[in-house]
């Protein structure tokens, strides 16, 4: 994972990490559907066919068409949900199939503070935690599995003085 650089803009896109989550909860809940196929099959004489056909199967087939459903969402949730940094601003994009206009502008006059959190040995070791913008009367917005957050916040640093020179040389 890298920062996207093009035509002044940076593009942050979250973490891996997040997709290897979203698998694994997919490989969950078809472990559980065909356990219970397996159940369904194995004990069908104890069962009952009624059982078996009229409650375990259909069961089975919401498991794993929730599974398939929740992994596509949480896939466009994941190449949806955007950091740009521009030379005066940082546009927060969030957006999936049922929350389609959700972009932010934080502008860069408003950032009082910029931290980053790391914790954990998985974090360390991956690279990626959160980063912590304050904004001037308004509220502290977290970012979660961000790729190097330090680095993100040297170059929003760099960025926010680059701009106050700006701004203070037109007056």
């Amino acid at each position: 994972m890298k920062y996207y650089e093009k035509d002044g803009y940076i593009l942050v896109r979250k973490h891996w990490i997040i997709t290897l989550f979203n698998y694994s909860k997919f490989f969950f809940f078809l472990g559980i559907s065909f356990l219970l196929v397996y159940i369904a099959l194995r004990f069908q004489e104890s069962l009952g066919y009624e059982l078996v056909t009229f409650v375990i199967f259909p069961v089975v087939f919401v498991f794993i068409n929730y599974a398939f459903l929740k992994l596509i969402l949480e896939n466009i949730r994941y190449f949806n949900d955007l950091l740009i940094l521009k030379e005066n601003s940082v546009i927060v994009i969030k957006t999936s199939l049922i929350d389609t206009d959700n972009v932010e502008i934080i502008d860069l006059d408003k950032i009082t503070k910029i931290d980053t959190t790391m914790t954990g040995i998985i974090p360390n070791l991956l690279a990626y935690g959160d980063l912590v913008l304050e904004q001037f009367k308004d509220r502290t917005r977290i970012f979660h599995h961000i790729y190097k957050p330090y680095r993100l916040a040297n170059l929003i640093k760099e960025a926010k003085s680059s701009y106050e020179k700006e701004k203070n040389s037109l007056k």
